[in-house]
């Protein structure tokens, strides 16, 4: 499958229109056709648009591997709950008990792995540059 077969893809998957895609993107609609259609090739604006915006992951639409999002919506439910940790240690009266400390340790190593991916994403985009 090519980079403009697996952005059809991308947008399928998301139930929207060119239109729509293209407007999410900051791009005109006729410019995104012809990226689809593999007339045009993506652009580094439009790939750190998609980074971005729909959190798509540039290896799978570069090279087909990985999963197609960086995270998951179930990704997303799980960070906001984890933010939602951190808040209530930082408000707590009483400081972090062992419950609590259990959660930041889990919590500090999850965002450690965030960081990594996020430097591994800024790398390719700096490579594509």
């Amino acid at each position: 499958m090519s980079e403009n077969e697996r952005l059809k893809e991308i947008r399928k998957s998301l139930d929207l229109t060119q239109r729509e895609f293209s407007d999410a993107l900051d791009i005109k609609q006729g410019s995104y056709s012809d990226v689809e259609r593999g007339k045009a090739g993506i652009s580094a604006v439009l790939l750190k648009n998609l980074i971005r915006r729909f959190r798509i992951n540039p290896l799978w639409l570069c090279e087909g591997e990985g999963d197609m999002f960086i995270e998951s919506p179930e990704g997303l439910q799980q960070e906001n709950q984890r933010m939602a940790i951190v808040q209530k240690i930082k408000h707590s009266s009483k400081g972090a008990d062992s419950e609590n400390s259990n959660e930041v340790v889990e919590l500090i190593k999850q965002l450690e792995q965030q960081q990594e991916n996020l430097e591994n994403i800024r790398s390719i985009i700096d490579f594509l540059k």
